[in-house]
Order: C-alpha cells, then sequence, then structure tokens
C-alpha cells in the first residue's frame, strides 16, 4: 500500500510530461515561426537584451533568456530530482539490477555520444560542446513514445524515463563543470556552506516537511549565479532534499509547473533558430552541427546498446520485464531526442561563441528528427514481425518470449 501514492505520482508524471512534450513542440516551432518572419529582429530584441538582477551574474541571468535558462529551470531540474527519488523508491530503479540497466545504459550514451562529437570536433573552435548531445529530452522522449502507442512495451518506457533521469544528472554534472564561466570563490564558498546546511537539516531536523528545502534553495540558487556556476542546479538540490512523504505535494504543483509553463517558455526561448546558411557560415560551425546531429543518433545508439549488452553480459544489470533487446535498441534510439538540457549546455559552453550555439540548436533538431525516425521505425518493424510470428506454443521455453500479446 505504500507504494499507492508513489505509482499515482508516475502516472501523473508521465500523462503530464506525454502533454508538456507536445507543448514544448508547439512553442519550438513558434519560436522558429517568430524568428524567422519578416522583422525577425523582434526575437533576439525581446530575448537578449540586458537585465541587472543578481550582481557578478550577468552570464547566467544577464538577459530575459539566461533568467529563463537559470531561474525558470530551476523548477524543471526540482521535478527531475523528485522522479529520480520516486523511481529508487518505487519504479524502474528499485531493484538493484533492473536500475543498474539505465544507468549504466545512460553513461554508455553519454560516453558514446562526446566521442561522436569529438571526432568531428577535436581541434575546431567548438570542440568544448562535448556536452551537448549528452542529455535526453524526458518530456519530448516520453511524447515520442506516446505517439508510437501499443508498439512499445511498458517496461520500455519506464526503463526509458529512468535513463533519461540519469542522462539528466549526468548532463547537470557537466554542465556544472563546462558551462561555468568566471568563477568567483567566495560566492562558491557561500553556495557550499548553505547546501552543507541544507544536507544537515534534512538529515536531522526536517522530518516530513518540504519547505526547509524549498526555501533553502533560493540563497543557494542566488549564490551559484554570482559564483558563476549554473544557478539552476540549485531546484536539482531542493528536488533531492524533499522528503519522500512530501514529494508527491511538491510533485502535483512543481510538474504541471514545469510541464506546461517553464518547459514551452524554454522552447519560446531558445529554439528561435535563423534558417539560413549562415547559420553554419561561421568558423567550426559545420563541426559543431555535424558532431551533435551524429551524436544524438550514432553515438546514443551504439553507446547505449553496447553499454547494456555489456552489463547484463557480466551479470551486473538485467532487461526489464517484457523488454528483449531488439526494444532497446529502438529504445536507444528514441534516447537521441534531446533539445531542454542540451540548448541550455550549449547556450553555456557558448557564451563567449554565440555564432556556435545557432549550430548546435540546428544539429540537436535534426538529430532529434532522426532519431525519433529511426526509433519508430524500430518499433514499427519489431512489432509486425512479433505479430505475424504469433504466439509461441504453449509449454515451450520460449512461450513468455517475442509474444505479441506481451508487446502490445
Amino acid at each position: 500500500m505504500s507504494g499507492g501514492p508513489d505509482r499515482k505520482a508516475a502516472r501523473r508524471f508521465v500523462t503530464d510530461e506525454v502533454a508538456g512534450g507536445a507543448l514544448l513542440a508547439v512553442a519550438g516551432v513558434a519560436a522558429l515561426v517568430w524568428a524567422n518572419v519578416p522583422g525577425r529582429g523582434s526575437y533576439p530584441a525581446v530575448w537578449e537584451r540586458g537585465l541587472s538582477l543578481v550582481p557578478g551574474a550577468a552570464a547566467q541571468v544577464g538577459t530575459p533568456r539566461g533568467l529563463v535558462n537559470g531561474g525558470l529551470m530551476a523548477v524543471f531540474f526540482l521535478v527531475v530530482g523528485l522522479e529520480l527519488g520516486r523511481e529508487r523508491r518505487d519504479g524502474a530503479l528499485a531493484d538493484r539490477r533492473a536500475a543498474a540497466l539505465p544507468v549504466v545504459g545512460a553513461v554508455g550514451g553519454m560516453v558514446g555520444a562526446a566521442l561522436v562529437y569529438l571526432a568531428w570536433n577535436t581541434g575546431q573552435p567548438g570542440v568544448r560542446g562535448w556536452g551537448i548531445p549528452l542529455a535526453t529530452d524526458i518530456a519530448v522522449a516520453l511524447a515520442a513514445l506516446a505517439v508510437l502507442g501499443r508498439r512499445v512495451p511498458a517496461g520500455v518506457r519506464a526503463w526509458l524515463l529512468a535513463l533519461a533521469v540519469a542522462d539528466d544528472l549526468g548532463s547537470v554534472a557537466v554542465l556544472a563543470v563546462t558551462g561555468a564561466s568566471a568563477l568567483h570563490p567566495l560566492a562558491l564558498v557561500g553556495a557550499g556552506t548553505v547546501l552543507a546546511v541544507l544536507v544537515v537539516v534534512r538529515v536531522r531536523w526536517q522530518g516530513d516537511r518540504a519547505w526547509p528545502a524549498l526555501v533553502g534553495s533560493l540563497p543557494l540558487w542566488f549564490l551559484l549565479a554570482a559564483g558563476g556556476v549554473e544557478p539552476a542546479l540549485a531546484g536539482v538540490a531542493a528536488g533531492a532534499l524533499v522528503p519522500a512523504a512530501a514529494a508527491g505535494r511538491v510533485e502535483r504543483v512543481a510538474v504541471p509547473l514545469s510541464t506546461f509553463v517553464v518547459l514551452p517558455v524554454f522552447g519560446l526561448a531558445n529554439a528561435g533558430l535563423t534558417l539560413s546558411a549562415r547559420v553554419l557560415a561561421p568558423a567550426g560551425a559545420g563541426g559543431v552541427f555535424a558532431g551533435v546531429a551524429t551524436a544524438r543518433v550514432a553515438g546514443k545508439v551504439l553507446g547505449i546498446s553496447g553499454a547494456s549488452l555489456l552489463a547484463v553480459r557480466l551479470g551486473g544489470a538485467r532487461l526489464p520485464t517484457g523488454v528483449r533487446w531488439r526494444h532497446l535498441v529502438g529504445g536507444s534510439a528514441v534516447a537521441g531526442i534531446g533539445f531542454t538540457v542540451p540548448v541550455l549546455v550549449a547556450t553555456s559552453v557558448y557564451r563567449d561563441q554565440p555564432s556556435l550555439v545557432g549550430a548546435a540548436e540546428l544539429g540537436l533538431v535534426a538529430g532529434s528528427a532522426v532519431a525519433f525516425v529511426l526509433g519508430a521505425s524500430l518499433f514499427a518493424v519489431f512489432h509486425r514481425r512479433a505479430v505475424a510470428s504469433g504466439p509461441r506454443p504453449a509449454g515451450s521455453p520460449y512461450a513468455d518470449r517475442d509474444d505479441p500479446e506481451e508487446e502490445t
């Protein structure tokens, strides 16, 4: 019975994320139209004008776009932290060996994507962007699986969700390292002190209350921004420190806010690519585009599948119930869909090379589109073959495998 509220929260999370993914796509299209209509200078005029909110933090929140990326996106990262906690308690991460598979797959996919990117950009101006193609977009990937419907086993959805969460957390760590601007040690010492206090409060006095973690994340946000580190990381800390008993209450507010407000605004602020050959004209832009696009497909599929196969063969992980290797390959392709966190990484890494941000965004759009088409095609083929072969004979040692009823 204790898992009931968590299961209901998981269903709400998936439902909201699927709908939010569709809304994010609409916002992205709107941004593209806005940035390319006559008088398109209005798009950068709105999102790139100067602000002065946090002393010493112009690089993080010095523009409306920066405020969205570094401020509003803290809510998104709060949801990621909360979701990770629930998956560990009552989801795909509850069983140790099953939990190991998406984590290993996420690491393999991140390594594969980074290596493919570096193959295009080593020695080039865009080499610092190796962290851009790493993360899987939770909202859009779940929306893609929803479009594929009954072709996708339920276990794939749980596996992909856990993998995407691990991807995002790994990318957050990369963002903290590669996306940092000029650091201000005194502010960072203050941020570390606040975080240590929040951990002590969580362990000794917080009980089942959420407000100490949420309120305490506000000074942490300001200190990270002033210290030159991406301030949205404060959301991850807040989510990790919210007690399990209070997580559901926080999610009821945070998940709809993230998926129906924060992510669409994020897409509107960041997806306004100027569709022109000039996007790829600056030095290094071609390598950034090619590296991001191919990393989203080849790097993810080969990295996730290869690492997962190795982990299962060595006995450290197992496939989720109802999931076969072909499903995992299809899911690995869908895991190549990514825009939200990758754009955040791109805008942080290329603060002093803004001409490369557009190439990275174009590569993310192209790579994500190919990843979706590839994943959808694989699942469609696998489903047709399973239906055509029919169920295994009763009593066969393989009777529970490749059963089209199980897969649908």
